[in-house]
């Protein structure tokens, strides 16, 4: 169905199929009383060059409590890695900050988290870190406080890929690294540097489980034990519903699925947000999965319409909708069984 600004808060009902997936009583007994937060996130917007525009534009109408995304933002790769420096810091000075600037304008109350992921060139990040706390609020090991009783715990590093640009990676686990793994790549480049350095991953220069330990250090210290919080990783956890390649193999974070599995009986994890796989709903028919009672979601990305998810931290599951997003800013909010149609 096609909702309107005045609709949206109407579309937001009861979804059946999703609540006869019981998660665990007990989590769900223990789970701390947040107040109700409408949030719209997204990730891999990176996929086509609209596509950030389009989020905005749709937020705009939407007017959700914050906007996330997930990483993965700049379109503009021109060829290997050196060649598209400079044309990721031009994306983000002619077009994601004016855009981020005109968005703020218009929608000053609605704050937008965001980061780069694991094909976000990192020479271009000081951009964004010139305007953190300004126009936008960046998550990488970072808790960012949506109200009195809510955080947003945000992690972009990735496992080892097949790719080149190693900026956004690192060794996943100290008992299992993921650098001997079929396919992977451990010697690459990165541009933390300024240009274009290689590089070679070794798992002596720290982990992602490691970052998941003083993350959770944060979570765990006085001025954050008792919030509440959403999870922002641009990894999926591992063998899940929400990391599988088109080559049918399962390629998410062990670490981070070890946080999310840490964390979900104490109630204060309301719910896991995720990008990096696109094709993943496509190859495993699943948007989401409960992980030791917390819902995990990784909603996908094609070319056609921009995909997003809008929920609401009162009830998480039963308010989670699909939203796609055409190449004007005109979206429409999927009911139950709409999860795939043209998006």
């Amino acid at each position: 169905m096609l909702c309107s600004a005045a609709d949206v808060l109407s579309c937001l009902v009861q979804v059946d199929d999703m609540s006869q997936q019981a998660s665990p009583q007990l989590a769900k007994m223990q789970r701390k009383q947040v107040n109700a937060l409408k949030i719209l996130y997204t990730s891999d917007t990176h996929v086509y060059p609209s596509y950030f525009d389009r989020l905005l534009t749709a937020a705009e109408q939407i007017r959700p409590a914050v906007v996330i995304v997930g990483g993965d933002i700049i379109p503009d790769w021109r060829g290997g890695i050196q060649a598209s420096i400079e044309s990721h810091k031009a994306w983000l000075r002619n077009e994601l900050l004016p855009r981020l600037e005109d968005f703020r304008a218009r929608c000053g109350e609605v704050p937008m988290l965001l980061d780069f992921g694991n094909d976000d060139i990192a020479a271009a990040r000081f951009l964004l870190e010139e305007r953190d706390g300004k126009d936008l609020h960046l998550l990488h090991m970072q808790l960012v406080k949506l109200d009195e009783h809510l955080a947003v715990a945000g992690y972009m590093t990735v496992n080892p890929t097949p790719f080149g640009l190693k900026d956004g990676e690192k060794p996943d686990c100290r008992d299992s690294s993921g650098l001997h793994e079929v396919g992977v790549k451990i010697a690459g480049s990165i541009t933390s540097t300024g240009s274009e350095t290689p590089f070679v991953l070794d798992r002596v220069a720290g982990t992602i489980e490691d970052d998941m330990d003083e993350l959770s250090r944060m979570l765990e210290s006085d001025a954050w034990r008792e919030f509440s919080f959403i999870f922002v990783s641009h990894a999926p956890p591992r063998d899940t519903d929400l990391d599988r390649t088109n080559t049918g193999s399962n390629v998410g974070s062990t670490a981070v699925k070890r946080f999310v599995e840490k964390w979900g009986p104490s109630g204060r994890l309301i719910a896991s947000l995720h990008g990096h796989i696109h094709e993943s709903p496509w190859r495993t028919g699943q948007v989401w999965q409960y992980l030791h009672g917390v819902p995990c979601f990784n909603v996908g990305q094609k070319t056609k319409l921009l995909r997003a998810l809008l929920i609401d931290t009162e009830d998480v599951v039963e308010s989670a909708r699909l939203v796609l997003i055409g190449k004007s800013g005109e979206f429409s909010i999927r009911e139950k069984g709409e999860w795939f149609p043209e998006g």
